[in-house]
C-alpha cells in the first residue's frame, strides 16, 4: 500500500472514531441488543408477568410486592452509579460481560428460590444487572459503532427490551400453563448462560484502549472536573423529565383505561400488545432519522410525539373512542424507546470515553428519581383528586419541556467538528 493510501486510510478510521471492521461492529451491537433484551425484558418484566403464579406457590401481599418493586428500583440507582465509576476503572466491555453473567448466575436462582426473601435478593441483583449494562454500554459504542450510525445503533439497543418481553410472551402462552413458572426461569437462565458465553468469546479485544486500573481514582477526578457542568447539568435535568414523563404514564395507563376510560381489561392488555410491537422497530427508525438529522432534533421531534400520546390518552376516553386509544398506543410506543435510544446517543457523542460513562450514571439516577417523584405523584393526585388526568397533565408538561430543553442543547455535530483531526 502506498503512503497515500495508508494516510486515506488512516483517516478514514479517524473520521469513523472505530478500530474493528463494519461486520464486527455490526455482531457487537446485535449482542448489545440481546444483552439489553436479557437483562431488562427477562430480569426486570418477567416478574410482574407471572406473579400471580409465583404467588399460589411462595404467598405474599401486594404490599411486599411493593416493597420488592422499591428495592429493585433502589438497586438499579445505586449500580447506575457504581457501574459508571467501574467502567472507568476497568473499562465498558469487563463490566457488560461479568453483568451479563451475573444477570444468568441469578435467573438461574429464580428457578430454585424458595422464599420471598430469596427471590426479593435475586430481583435486586437483576435490577443491578440491568443498570451496569446499560450505562457502560453508552461508553463502548464510541468505540464499536461508526458515528454517523451511533443514533440507530443505540436506539436498537434500547429497542432490546421490547424483544425480550416479545420472548416473555412466548414463555407464558406455551411454558408457564404446562410447566409452572420455575421452567420459565430454568429456561431464561439458559438462554442468558449461552448468550454470555458467545459475548465472551465474540467480544473479546474491543475494550483494550480503556484507562489501566492503576489510573482510574486520577481519571474519574479529572473527568468529572474537565465536565461541561452546564451541558452536563443540562441532560441530568432531561433524563429527570424523562422518568417524570415515561414511567408514570406505564404504572398507570391500565389502571387509568379500565378504572376511568371506560375499557375493558382485554382492551388495554391490546395497547400493551401494540405498545411493544411499534417499540421493536421504532428505537432503530428513530434513531435512524437522527442520524440524518441530528439526535438534538431526533430528540425534539421524539418528545414532541410523546407530548402527544399523552394528550391522545387524556381524550381517549368513553370506551369508544379507539381511534384515539391506538393512536395513544403507536405514539407512546414510538417515543419510549426512542427516547432511551437518542439520550444515550447525544451522551456518547459530546462527551469522551469515560466521561460518557460517568454522565449517563448520573443520568441514571436522575431517571429513576423522575420516575420515583411521577410515580408517587400519580398515586397521591388519584387518592386525593379521584382521578389519573392530573398524572398525564404532568407527564405532557414534562415531555414539553424536554422538547425545549433539547432545542436549547448545541448540536452534536459542534462537537464532531471540534473532535475531528486537523488532517481528516
Amino acid at each position: 500500500m502506498t503512503s497515500e493510501g495508508m494516510r486515506s486510510e488512516l483517516k478514514y478510521f479517524r473520521a469513523k472514531g472505530m478500530g474493528i471492521g463494519r461486520y464486527r461492529s455490526i455482531e457487537a451491537v446485535l449482542l448489545f441488543t440481546a444483552f439489553i433484551a436479557s437483562t431488562y425484558g427477562f430480569g426486570v418484566y418477567l416478574f410482574p408477568a407471572m406473579v400471580e403464579s409465583i404467588r399460589q406457590e411462595i404467598p405474599f401481599s401486594y404490599g411486599t410486592m411493593g416493597a420488592m418493586s422499591g428495592l429493585v428500583q433502589a438497586g438499579f440507582m445505586v449500580c447506575a452509579l457504581m457501574s459508571g465509576i467501574l467502567t472507568v476503572r476497568f473499562g465498558a466491555l469487563p463490566m457488560m460481560l461479568g453483568s451479563i453473567a451475573v444477570c444468568a448466575l441469578a435467573l438461574g436462582g429464580l428457578a430454585l428460590a424458595s422464599n420471598i426473601y430469596m427471590m426479593a435478593a435475586l430481583l435486586v441483583v437483576l435490577g443491578g444487572s440491568a443498570a451496569a449494562i446499560w450505562v457502560p454500554m453508552v461508553d463502548v459504542s464510541q468505540e464499536v459503532v461508526p458515528i454517523e450510525h451511533r443514533g440507530k445503533a443505540l436506539g436498537l439497543m434500547s429497542s432490546g427490551t421490547s424483544y425480550g418481553v416479545f420472548i416473555n410472551s412466548l414463555l407464558l402462552t406455551n411454558l408457564l400453563p404446562t410447566s409452572g413458572w420455575r421452567s420459565l426461569w430454568a429456561a431464561t437462565f439458559v438462554l442468558v448462560a449461552l448468550l454470555a458465553i458467545a459475548g465472551f468469546i465474540r467480544l473479546r479485544g474491543l475494550g483494550r484502549r480503556h484507562v489501566p486500573g492503576s489510573q482510574a481514582g486520577h481519571s474519574i477526578r479529572t473527568r468529572w472536573s474537565g465536565l461541561p457542568k452546564g451541558l452536563a447539568a443540562a441532560v441530568l435535568v432531561m433524563m429527570f423529565l424523562n422518568g417524570l414523563s415515561c414511567m408514570p404514564y406505564q404504572t398507570y395507563l391500565s389502571a387509568f383505561l379500565e378504572s376511568e376510560a371506560g375499557y375493558s381489561a382485554d382492551t388495554a392488555a391490546y395497547v400493551w400488545r401494540v405498545i411493544g410491537v411499534v417499540g421493536m422497530v421504532s428505537g432503530f427508525a428513530i434513531g435512524a432519522l437522527a442520524d440524518r438529522i441530528t439526535v438534538r432534533w431526533g430528540m425534539i421531534v421524539t418528545y414532541l410525539i410523546l407530548a402527544s400520546s399523552c394528550l391522545l390518552v387524556l381524550n381517549a376516553t368513553g370506551g369508544k373512542a379507539s381511534l384515539l386509544l391506538y393512536c395513544a398506543a403507536i405514539t407512546f410506543g414510538i417515543s419510549f424507546y426512542a427516547i432511551f435510544g437518542l439520550v444515550p446517543a447525544y451522551i456518547s457523542h459530546v462527551f469522551g470515553a469515560g466521561a460518557a460513562a460517568l454522565v449517563f450514571a448520573f443520568g441514571n439516577i436522575a431517571l429513576g428519581v423522575g420516575g420515583i417523584v411521577g410515580n408517587m405523584l400519580g398515586g397521591v393526585l388519584k387518592e386525593s383528586i379521584g382521578s389519573f388526568e392530573p398524572i398525564y397533565l404532568i407527564m405532557l408538561g414534562a415531555a414539553l419541556c424536554s422538547a425545549l430543553l433539547s432545542a436549547a442543547l448545541p448540536s452534536e455535530r459542534k462537537f464532531r467538528l471540534k473532535a475531528q483531526p486537523a488532517d481528516a
